[in-house]
Order: structure tokens, then C-alpha cells, then sequence
């Protein structure tokens, strides 16, 4: 018989780095019971504590054997809320635009109700993506088709792999169960703030397109998308750039932020808003002034690089930290050529010597009036960054001190930028509002981690944050205004993070089938 044990505060201090090896061990201790009693023992739950003192981790698990006084009552089975695939369905070969989160996850619903979707991107298979980023880091020539924001597994897959969500759709707890049976590291099954990491996004990326065609999905790579084909107020399919014209009985799109240029394309056949969107810088320090900020002490060996999450309401716009990458590294995650557009990632180890975060705020629609202008302004963002750089996509840096002047001054050239950085007037770039934001925020967040202001350094400015643009659709069918036509994830401004959009593609493909 299987027992809880909830919430149990562990001082991680005391605990060595292998404590997740063997859950047995610390089960006994808690239970004061023989080792030889526990004959199995599970981690379901696991969170930090690093509020004040020594950093306590906090730990749920099912223990089975012979416990003599169960401490949680009995273990219930917790079975992840799979989608519920309709009995009768006459829907066949459908076509899903886009392999980021949003896509793959309405493309593996879709054939596993045996509807045989079609899935195509306009960028490679992930192990072609990997090679061609290698290539962009050593010639400096940018690859439109093929980059860390086109291709299979959409950005997220050069972005960490980050899995915590707001989201509270049951079907969460699934997408993470999938991502398992994918080659992602079981411990996202329990972990609370879970992240795949950037190595093993390439291999769960590959073995969810392999899945989909056991199932008799099938993929079409390096075709590029530009516009929807029409007929009597329906949508028909979709058309490439080469004029090949793929027609399909219902359309879903999820091209991802890298799909600006598709979105863009369909807006005169949708119904569609602004919406507020976010503007910010990478700033990068020493990961141990972050470990030692956040758990009060030098990092213990039980626990992994430690990241924060800060919001900064000193000055009247907010900012906050967004998509942070402890032990990670800076990258130029660009798609179009002559704009750089930083951003970060790392792999699942986090064991870089530096923390990155982006710290953004938000703007509004009514502040630029205009999609064109909101659009104007990201390129000149993004063109002006790309100069700065010196032209061959290395990134623009500046300490935050300096930022803070108004002057040159980048005093440790010493980063996680792979693809290099040079002194850079960041502050010359960003908007005059934006500027103020984060001139206040990194004097705000020195109180919290001392350090950030003095050791910290802006890298580029990170204008694909979300989309400015949100495509309406119908609560109860998730159809755009275009029937046959439904819009999913982050590039239709419909879903904000990896987990959140997975979620949205479901949904969009259930109602799909219906």
C-alpha cells in the first residue's frame, strides 16, 4: 500500500547534490523509521523555500511499505487529464502550420484520433536547425529559412524549455507526460518551476514528429507560408511562397512569433485587435551573485543555479523580470536579416557562470495608435541593434551603470554570448519611456540582489517578447472570423509560454474535430 508524505521541509543545506537519486533515504529519516521498511519511494512534488535563512526544499512522496503510522492518509492515483478525442470523427488530413508547441501538440490530438494531419514550417527538422545555427555562429550569414526562431520546435526549443504556466487547463500535467515519453528529464514531472532545457529540447522535438507519423501524421519542412486560400467565406488552405497552393478541409495556425510576416498576411481576412505587448533588454551578471542573493549563502549542492522573479513598480510603467536563464546564455535570436533581437536559453544543467534575464515592460495599443506603427517600431528597434553590433549580428552591451548615465561603458567584455558582444549605447536604442522603466528598475532590484546594478550589463534589447496582435475567434468553436480557419499560440497573441500554448492547440484541435 502507497502513503503520502506532504510538504516535507528539508533543510537543503544539509542534503547532498544527489538527494533526488535516492528519495528512499530521506523518506526513512523523516519517518524515523529502517530503510529496509521502504521498499519504494516516489518524488511527486518538489519547490524552494529561500525566504529568509538556509533555503528549505519542500518535498510530497508516495512511499510504500511498512510504515507504521501513515502520517497523509492513503495515496490516491493522480492519472494527467489526456484529451478527450470525439468517437465519430470524418475529419481527414487537415493542415497545421507551424511545429512550435501550439502546433505539435494540435498535430499529435489530430492523428491520434486518426485524422492524418498534415504539418508544415517553414524551417528544417530540429537536427538541421542545429547545424544551421552552428553555421550562423561561425560566417555571420543569417539564414531567413532556418534559425533559434523558424523551425521545428518553434523558439521555445533554443529558450529553455520553460514549463511553468498560469494556465490552470487540466490538460497541462499531459503535454508534460508526452514531453517524458519524448526523451524530456522526468524530473519536469515534479519539479516545481520545471524547465527541459535547450540540449534535450532537440531530441524531445525529433521524437514527437516521429511519433505523429506512427500515427499517421505526415511532415512538410522548408516551405514557407505566406497567405490563406479562400472560397465563399471559408478558408481552402494555404499557399506558399513558391505559389504551391495545399488545400485542406481546416486550417490551423500556429506560426509563432517567427510567423510575423504570415500574420501580417491574413489580416484582412480575419477579424483581429492590438493588444498590449512587451519591450525589454537581456541584462546578464555572475550567477553566484544571483545564488548567493536568493538562498542566502554560497549555492548548496542539493540545489541547482538559482533564478529570481522581480517586478519593479517604483516608477509608473512597471517592469518585470521575464523568461530568466540561470547558468545560461545570451543569444542573438533573430529571423530576418540585418535586426538582431536578443534573447536567452540554456541547457538543462544550468551550468554556465552567468544569470539572464529580460527585464520588460509593457505598452499599450493606444500609445502608437497603428499596427504599422508598432510594427515600425520593432524593426527600427531591431535594425538599430543589428548596427550597433557592428553589423555581423554580435550584440551591443552596456553596463547598467553606464546605462544609467547616458554613457559609453562596458568595463567586462566577459559573457555567455556565444556569438560575441561590443560596447553599445543600449540606451540610444530603446525607446525614451522604456529607458526611464528600466533605469528604475535595475536601481529598485539592487535592493533584492545586491550587485544587479553595479555587475550587471545590458545585452541587446528583446523586441519579440509577444505579439502585438490578437486574432479573434469564437469562444464556443475557437474559429477565426474565417470559417475553417483557427488561429493558435503565441503568434496569434493567443498564449503566452510553451505549456499554455501546447494547451491552445489542443483545444483548437478538439474543436477541430467537431
Amino acid at each position: 500500500m502507497a502513503f503520502l508524505l506532504k510538504d516535507c521541509m528539508l533543510n537543503a543545506a544539509r542534503l547532498p547534490g544527489n538527494w533526488a537519486e535516492n528519495p528512499a533515504d530521506i523518506a526513512a529519516e523523516i519517518l524515523r523509521i529502517p530503510r529496509g521498511n521502504i521498499s519504494g519511494c516516489e518524488i511527486l512534488a518538489a519547490s524552494i523555500d529561500s525566504r529568509k535563512g538556509n533555503p528549505k526544499l519542500l518535498l510530497t512522496l508516495k512511499v510504500s511499505g511498512n510504515v507504521p503510522d501513515t502520517p497523509s492518509g492513503e495515496f490516491a492515483a493522480f492519472e494527467p487529464h489526456s484529451p478527450e478525442i470525439p468517437e465519430k470523427i470524418s475529419l481527414h488530413n487537415p493542415l497545421v502550420v507551424g511545429t512550435g508547441p501550439a502546433g505539435i501538440f494540435a498535430a499529435l490530438v489530430l492523428a491520434q484520433a486518426g485524422c492524418d494531419p498534415v504539418i508544415i514550417d517553414r524551417g528544417s527538422p530540429v537536427e538541421d536547425r542545429v547545424e544551421a545555427y552552428n553555421r550562423f555562429l561561425q560566417n555571420r550569414r543569417l539564414d531567413m529559412e532556418s534559425n533559434l526562431l523558424i523551425g521545428e520546435g518553434g523558439a521555445g526549443t533554443f529558450s529553455d524549455g520553460k514549463l511553468y504556466t498560469g494556465t490552470k487547463d487540466l490538460r497541462s500535467a499531459w503535454v508534460k507526460k508526452i514531453f517524458v515519453e519524448c526523451g524530456a528529464p522526468p524530473e519536469i514531472l515534479w519539479q516545481k518551476r520545471a524547465h527541459i532545457g535547450s540540449d534535450y529540447l532537440k531530441i524531445t522535438a525529433c521524437n514527437l514528429r516521429k511519433k505523429i507519423e506512427q500515427l499517421g501524421g505526415r511532415f512538410i519542412f522548408n516551405t514557407h507560408i505566406t497567405g490563406l486560400v479562400t472560397g465563399n467565406g471559408v478558408c481552402t488552405g494555404v499557399k506558399s511562397a513558391s505559389g504551391e497552393v495545399f488545400e485542406a478541409p481546416a486550417v490551423l495556425l500556429a506560426p509563432g512569433l517567427g510567423g510575423r510576416e504570415l500574420i501580417r498576411n491574413i489580416l484582412d481576412k480575419v477579424q483581429w485587435s492590438l493588444k498590449p505587448f512587451q519591450i525589454g533588454c537581456r541584462i546578464e551578471h555572475p550567477q553566484q551573485i544571483v545564488d548567493r542573493a536568493m538562498y542566502h549563502m554560497p549555492r548548496p549542492a542539493a540545489l541547482g543555479a538559482a533564478e529570481y522573479h522581480l517586478v519593479s513598480r517604483k516608477y509608473s510603467r512597471h517592469s518585470a523580470s521575464f523568461c530568466m536563464c540561470p547558468g545560461g546564455e545570451v543569444v542573438n535570436a533573430t529571423a530576418w536579416e540585418k535586426h538582431s533581437i536578443s534573447n536567452g536559453m540554456s541547457c538543462f544543467a544550468r551550468n554556465t557562470q552567468f544569470a539572464n534575464s529580460c527585464l520588460i515592460s509593457t505598452f499599450m495599443p493606444d500609445e502608437y495608435g497603428s499596427l504599422a506603427t508598432v510594427d515600425a517600431l520593432l524593426a527600427d528597434i531591431e535594425r538599430k541593434t543589428f548596427d550597433a553590433g557592428g553589423g555581423d549580428y554580435s550584440l551591443p552591451a552596456q553596463d547598467a551603470v553606464s546605462f544609467l548615465r547616458r554613457e559609453n561603458g562596458l568595463k567586462n567584455s566577459r559573457t555567455s554570448a556565444k556569438i560575441g558582444i561590443v560596447p553599445g549605447r543600449i540606451d540610444q536604442i530603446v525607446p525614451d519611456e522604456l529607458y526611464k522603466a528600466l533605469s528604475s528598475a535595475v536601481k529598485d532590484l539592487d535592493r533584492h540582489i545586491p550587485g544587479f546594478l553595479r555587475q550587471g550589463k545590458f545585452i541587446g534589447v528583446e523586441s519579440c517578447v509577444s505579439s502585438p496582435v490578437r486574432i479573434v475567434r469564437d469562444r464556443e468553436t475557437m474559429q477565426s472570423s474565417l470559417a475553417r480557419l483557427y488561429c493558435a499560440g503565441e503568434g496569434c497573441g493567443l498564449a503566452g509560454g510553451i505549456v499554455s500554448a501546447a494547451c491552445d492547440g489542443i483545444a483548437c484541435a478538439l474543436k477541430m474535430m467537431e
